[in-house]
């Protein structure tokens, strides 16, 4: 603490008027509050239009596919079970 912001605290104590946020801390503030009011403001706005785009979800068609091991996998052996990830790997022909 500064100087004179320790003489503006010990007056303040003393039963004197109480001190003034400095111009810096004002325009800090002020800033501060505008950045949290866009931040709040585009959230809510990407909300709401991924809410009004949203499309119903399709379920996976049906398949069969042999895994590295040789063993045949379908989708009805996870259907309802988990979620299920495909990975595809480009082989050397």
């Amino acid at each position: 603490m500064g100087r004179k912001a320790g003489m503006t605290l010990e007056r303040h104590q003393k039963g004197g008027p109480a001190p003034q946020p400095s111009r810096r801390r004002q325009r800090r503030r002020i800033v501060v509050a505008i950045m949290a009011l866009l931040v709040l403001g585009g959230g809510l706005g990407a909300w709401l239009w991924n809410g009004a785009r949203a499309t119903p979800v399709e379920p996976a068609p049906r398949f069969n596919l042999f895994a590295s091991t040789g063993r045949v996998i379908t989708l009805d052996d996870y259907l309802g079970k988990q979620e299920v990830v495909l990975v595809f790997f480009m082989g050397a022909g």
